[in-house]
C-alpha cells in the first residue's frame, strides 16, 4: 500500500526537494523501489503547494547510493549527522537516461521520431513501463499506425537495435527495429499476440505451455551472440542478505541460512558449460502468445539483457516470477492466476532434473533462490506484505529435491 505523508521513509529529503522549488510539501505516497547498485531508488508521488497557494503534482526519485559524481538536474542532499548522500531528480529528467525527457512529451517526440522516417500524425505518447536509472518502454500511436520506444542509456542503443536485428534473423520473434537514435531510444514494432501472464486461465494444461517454452529456450541458445547477458544474481546473494536482515532483522536466522544454503548449492553446481544465449530475464511477461491458441509463443520482449550466459538463470528467473506472482495473489488457491503459476512454477522446476548437463540442478535452485530474496528485498523495500513467504519460499526451494512444493491443481 502506499505511504502516507507522515511514514515516508524519505519526507525530511522531500521537504527539502520541495523547499528547493519554493513550495511546501502537501501529501506523498510511495510509488516504486528499485534495486540499484548498492542501494535502492525510491519514487514517491507528491503534491507541492508554491507561495501563491497553487498545487502541483510531481514524480520525485530519491537514490540512496548515488554516483560520486554530480550529475545535472540532480540535487544532492547529505545527511547532516551520518554524512551519507541522496540523490533526488524529478521525473522524467532520469539522469540515466537522458531520452526520456523527450519521449513522454508528444511534441518532442514527434520530432525525434520525424528525424528517424517514423509515423508521427495524431502522434500520442503513453509510459508503458519503467524502472528508473535503466529503462522505459513508450507507446507511440498515430492515426495510422502504433509502436513503442524503448528508452535506454545512451551507449546501449546502438547494441540492442543491432541484437534484435541478429535475433529475427536467428528466427527468434521479437519486435522489429524501425529506427534509433543515439540518445538512447530505439523504435520497435507492436507485434500481435497477449501477454502470457494475462491469459493463464485460457491454458488447456501445464506440459503444453511448458514444452512451448522449453522449445522457445532452446531456439535462443542458439542465437549467436556477441556480449554477455547480464551477471546472475547469484553472485549478489550477499548484498541481498545484508539488505533484508536490515529490512527484517526479526528473520536475520531464517535469512542466514538461506543464503549460506545458496552459497553452498551454487558452489556444488560447479562451472557452467561453454556459454550460449540466454534471454537474460525470462518470465511470463516477456512472452507473446496467440491468443486463439495461447500455447504458441508468438513474440518475445525485452532482450536488454541477453547474450551469453548460464542457462540455469533463465530457468531460475522464469520459476522465481512464478512464485512473485503465488505471493502477490495471495496464495495459489486465492486467484485462477496464482492457481496456474504455482503449477507451472513446480512443474517448471522438476523439468531441471531432466538436464543431461552437470550442475544445472544445483546452479538453478540456488539462482532462483537469489532471485526470490530479490522479490523479497523489493517488497520490503516498499513496505508491501509477502516478503517474509518469499523468504521462506527461497529456503524451501534452495533445499528442494525432486519432489513437488505444491500441491495446487490445474
Amino acid at each position: 500500500m502506499p505511504e502516507s505523508s507522515d511514514r515516508l521513509l524519505h519526507r525530511d529529503v522531500l521537504d527539502a526537494v520541495a523547499a528547493s522549488l519554493d513550495s511546501a510539501l502537501v501529501e506523498a505516497h510511495a510509488l516504486q523501489v528499485e534495486p540499484t547498485g548498492n542501494g535502492f531508488t525510491h519514487g514517491y508521488r507528491v503534491t507541492l503547494r508554491d507561495a501563491a497557494g497553487s498545487t502541483a503534482d510531481h514524480t520525485v526519485f530519491v537514490e540512496t547510493s548515488p554516483p560520486e559524481a554530480t550529475r545535472p538536474g540532480v540535487l544532492a542532499l547529505s545527511n547532516p549527522t551520518t554524512g551519507e548522500r541522496v540523490d533526488v531528480w524529478v521525473y522524467p529528467a532520469d539522469p540515466a537516461l537522458p531520452a526520456l525527457r523527450t519521449a513522454v512529451y508528444a511534441e518532442a517526440a514527434g520530432v525525434v521520431l520525424a528525424r528517424l522516417g517514423l509515423p508521427v500524425d495524431n502522434l500520442r505518447v503513453s509510459l508503458a513501463a519503467y524502472r528508473p536509472g535503466k529503462r522505459a518502454v513508450v507507446r507511440v500511436d498515430t492515426a495510422s499506425t502504433a509502436y513503442f520506444l524503448k528508452v535506454v542509456r545512451p551507449p546501449a542503443a546502438e547494441p540492442l537495435q543491432a541484437r534484435h536485428t541478429l535475433w529475427r534473423e536467428a528466427g527468434i520473434p521479437v519486435p522489429a527495429v524501425l529506427g534509433w537514435s543515439e540518445e538512447g531510444l530505439v523504435a520497435l514494432e507492436a507485434l500481435d499476440g497477449s501477454e502470457l501472464i494475462a491469459v493463464l486461465d485460457r491454458i488447456p494444461a501445464p506440459d503444453a505451455l511448458l514444452d512451448e517454452i522449453e522449445a522457445v529456450v532452446s531456439a535462443i541458445a542458439r542465437v549467436p551472440s556477441t556480449s554477455t547477458a547480464r551477471a546472475s544474481l547469484v553472485r549478489r546473494v550477499d548484498w541481498y542478505e545484508e539488505r533484508l536482515i536490515e529490512q527484517l532483522p526479526a528473520h536475520d536466522g531464517l535469512i542466514e541460512r538461506t543464503a549460506r544454503t545458496i552459497t553452498q548449492r551454487f558452489r556444488a553446481g560447479g562451472t557452467p558449460p561453454p556459454s550460449r544465449t540466454v534471454h537474460g530475464d525470462l518470465h511470463l511477461a516477456q512472452l507473446l502468445v496467440d491468443p486463439a491458441a495461447p500455447t504458441r509463443v508468438t513474440g518475445v520482449l525485452d532482450i536488454d539483457t541477453s547474450g551469453w550466459g548460464d542457462p540455469a538463470d533463465d530457468a531460475a528467473a522464469l520459476y522465481a516470477h512464478l512464485i512473485a506472482t503465488v505471493v502477490h495473489d495471495g496464495g495459489s488457491r486465492a486467484t485462477v492466476r496464482a492457481r496456474r503459476s504455482s503449477v507451472l512454477a513446480d512443474g517448471w522446476r522438476r523439468r531441471w532434473f531432466r538436464s543431461a548437463e552437470t550442475g544445472f540442478v544445483d546452479r538453478a535452485h540456488a539462482i532462483a533462490a537469489t532471485q526470490l530474496l530479490g522479490h523479497a528485498l523489493s517488497r520490503s523495500a516498499a513496505g508491501s506484505a509477502g516478503a517474509t513467504e518469499l523468504i521462506e519460499r527461497a529456503h524451501r526451494v534452495v533445499n528442494a529435491d525432486e519432489r513437488p512444493l505444491t500441491t495446487s491443481s490445474w
